[in-house]
C-alpha cells in the first residue's frame, strides 16, 4: 500500500500561506487587545475619580464641588485616590508627552500643563491625570492618559478628558448633540476625547469610531 505524504514543496507553500496569514492577522489582533487595555483602564481610572470626588464632598459636606478645598488645592483629591507619584514640573514626562495627535494624524494637540504641580499624578494601574482649574459653579476637566507616555498618543486612543459637574458627578457631557458631530469631534481632537469618551459610554465601552 503507497503511503500518503506530504512532498517538501508543498510542506513549504503551506509555511508561506500560514506565514502570510499571521502577517496580515496578528498586528490587527495586538492592536484590538491594546485597544481592549485601554478602555479597561479608563473605565477603571474614571470610576476611580467618580468615588473620590464623592467622599471628598461628603467629608467637606459639600453639595457643590466649586465648595470644596479643590477650589484652593487640588492635590486634595489625592488624599481619595492611590497614586504612585506626581507628575507636575520634572515629572511631567514619565506621566504625558508634550504632544498628542488626532484620530484623523493631525499633530499639535498639547492639553496637558506641564508645569502644573498640584492637580496631576501617576495612578497604580498606570494611567496619568490631570485636574483643571476648579471654579465655583463651573464645570472642571480632568485629562487622563490611560497608559503614561507609551504610543500611541493618539486624542481618543490612550488620551481622553472627562468633565467634572459641579455637583461633582464625572463624565462626558455630549447628550443632546447630533451624533455625526459628535463622532467628529471625537475623531478630529478638537473636545481633546471628551467626545470619545461619550461614544465609549453610550455604546458598552467599544471602540468602534
Amino acid at each position: 500500500m503507497k503511503k500518503l505524504a506530504f512532498t517538501l514543496a508543498e510542506v513549504l507553500i503551506t509555511l508561506a500561506i500560514v506565514g502570510v496569514v499571521a502577517v496580515l492577522t496578528i498586528p490587527t489582533v495586538t492592536n484590538n487587545m491594546s485597544q481592549r487595555s485601554n478602555i479597561v483602564k479608563l473605565e477603571a481610572t474614571i470610576k476611580s475619580l467618580n468615588d473620590a470626588i464623592n467622599n471628598l464632598m461628603i467629608d467637606e459636606r459639600v453639595t457643590d464641588i466649586g465648595d470644596s478645598s479643590l477650589t484652593d488645592d487640588l492635590s486634595t483629591l489625592f488624599n481619595y485616590l492611590k497614586i504612585s507619584g506626581p507628575c507636575g514640573g520634572d515629572n511631567f514626562n514619565s506621566c504625558f508627552v508634550s504632544e498628542y495627535t488626532s484620530i484623523l494624524g493631525e499633530s499639535g494637540f498639547t492639553p496637558f500643563y506641564s508645569d502644573d504641580e498640584g492637580g496631576s499624578a501617576k495612578l497604580p494601574n498606570g494611567a496619568a491625570i490631570q485636574l483643571t482649574e476648579v471654579v465655583p459653579g463651573e464645570t472642571a476637566s480632568i485629562y487622563i492618559d490611560v497608559n503614561g507616555p507609551k504610543g500611541p498618543n493618539v486624542v481618543g486612543r490612550d488620551m481622553f478628558s472627562i468633565r467634572v459637574f459641579t455637583n461633582g458627578l464625572v463624565g462626558s457631557d455630549s447628550a443632546g448633540d447630533d451624533e455625526d458631530d459628535i463622532i467628529s469631534d471625537c475623531k478630529n481632537a478638537s473636545t481633546y476625547g471628551l467626545d470619545c469618551v461619550y461614544l465609549l459610554e453610550t455604546n458598552g465601552w467599544v471602540m468602534d469610531y
